[in-house]
Order: C-alpha cells, then structure tokens, then sequence
C-alpha cells in the first residue's frame, strides 16, 4: 500500500509550542513626568509648606522623638514654703516659737541669780552691795571673777566677793571699794575673750574642809593683768564665795 502522507517539504519553519507572558505593569519603565509639572510642583506654596513639615518632624524625631522637655525642678526654698501650707506644720512652728520665747524670758527673770549663771558669766550684773553670789566651786568662782572684770559693768564681779573679800579686793588695786578696784582691772585688759578664759594649773585648788585656796601663781591669763592669790569658804548653802584676797608673785614658790 502507497503512503498516503504528502511530502514534507524541508524549506518550511518548525512550529514550536510556546508560552505567552504578559510584561508586568511594574516591569514597564515609569513614563517621564512633564518637566513642566514638577517646576509647578516644586513652585507650589502648598507642597512648599507640606517639605517644611517634613523636615520639621525629622528634626523633632532626632531630638528624642518629639518628647516634651521636662519642666525645671523647683527650688528648695519653694518647698520648704510648700510645707507651711500644712497645718500640722504650722502647729510645730508655733510650739518651738513658744518654747523659745519661755526660755528666753525665763532666763532674762530668773537667769544669774544662782550660783550656775555666774560660772559661765551670761546673767546680767549685780549690785555691788547685793548678797554674795556663790559659784558650785572654786574654780567656777574664780574664773567667774576674770569673766565679770572683763564685761560691763566690771563691778559685778564684786558680788562674788563677801564684805572682806571686797575690802582686801579694794585694798589690794589701792582703790577705794571694790567697784573702783573692778573698774582699774578692767581698764588693764586689752582682750576680752582671752581675758575670761584662764588657765588652771592641775592643783590650782587647795581645798582643806569648808575652805579653798587659788593661788594666783597657778592661773595662767592673757589679755590682761593676772589677779592675786583668793581664799573661798564654802556657804551654808553649799556654794562658794570669796571670803580673802591678796596680791601675791606671779611664781609660786
């Protein structure tokens, strides 16, 4: 049997299967804008101010992402104003200004009339002719005595001496009384916060029953004229005064 098949003729293109692909729309190259419409963009006052907010936001990201500056602290003294506006503060005050107040009246009334006021020589002064006052010990006497010569009225220490002692007091400067003989020591002292500050020696007191003895010799002053040798008797009352005195060498024997 013939073959049916016609000849196949070797000029004509082999047809091949192939596979149509559409090109993606992102694939295509974006089509040139107008340069006409990006010069009217970039001469738009809109699209000006809309780059000028841009730029604004990038700067306050940069700053700490647009947080807000922390307002300053207040100062101390603004405080402590602050806690006035409590009444159980207020309250406080007014009981430490009360307690104040008292004790400053107590000591302006009552202060330095015993024997404690006169050691440390912060009473107001005494008349001369007044009761002696009497000092703990002898060595608060004494030192009372330089702490009153110093001060003013100098005569006030006078009250620390019993009618003998201011007579030999007296007899000893060559004054007249006490106070005349309180007021010549003053006008020696050339400084006052020395001059109240003297030093004793460790057995500067010589105490023997109900009476002492301070050798002047063994008191060491600066700031002024150094004082003679004193005799205490203890009181009934248990305090001291100075009952005797006398000018005696600086150099014991």
């Amino acid at each position: 049997m013939a073959d049916q098949r016609e000849p196949r003729s070797d000029n004509l293109p082999e047809i091949v299967d192939a596979e149509v692909v559409d090109v993606a729309e992102h694939d295509r190259p974006p089509e040139p804008a107008p340069r006409g419409d990006a010069v009217k963009a970039a001469d738009d006052p809109e699209y000006q101010e809309f780059l000028e907010f841009k730029r604004f936001k990038e700067w306050q990201a940069s700053q700490g992402d647009g947080t807000a500056t922390p307002a300053p602290e207040k100062p101390w003294w603004k405080k402590a104003l602050g806690l006035l506006r409590r009444k159980w503060v207020r309250r406080i005050l007014y009981v430490l200004v009360a307690l104040l107040l008292l004790n400053l009246a107590y000591d302006h009334y009552f202060g330095g009339s015993d024997g404690s006021s006169s050691g440390n020589g912060s009473g107001g002064s005494a008349p001369v002719d007044s009761v002696p006052m009497t000092a703990q010990n002898p060595q608060q006497a004494i030192r009372s005595v330089f702490n009153y010569l110093r001060a003013e009225p100098p005569e006030q220490a006078c009250a620390l001496f019993d009618d003998q002692g201011k007579a030999d007091f007296a007899a000893a400067h060559g004054a007249p009384d006490c106070a005349g003989a309180a007021r010549a020591v003053h006008g020696q002292i050339t400084d006052l916060n020395a001059y109240a500050n003297p030093k004793f020696a460790h057995d500067a007191i010589v105490e023997a029953g109900p009476e002492a003895q301070v050798p002047g010799c063994r008191i060491r002053v600066s700031g002024g004229p150094g004082l003679g040798t004193f005799k205490l008797t203890r009181t009934p009352q248990g305090g001291w005064t100075i009952s005797a005195y006398a000018l005696t060498s600086s150099a014991c024997p």
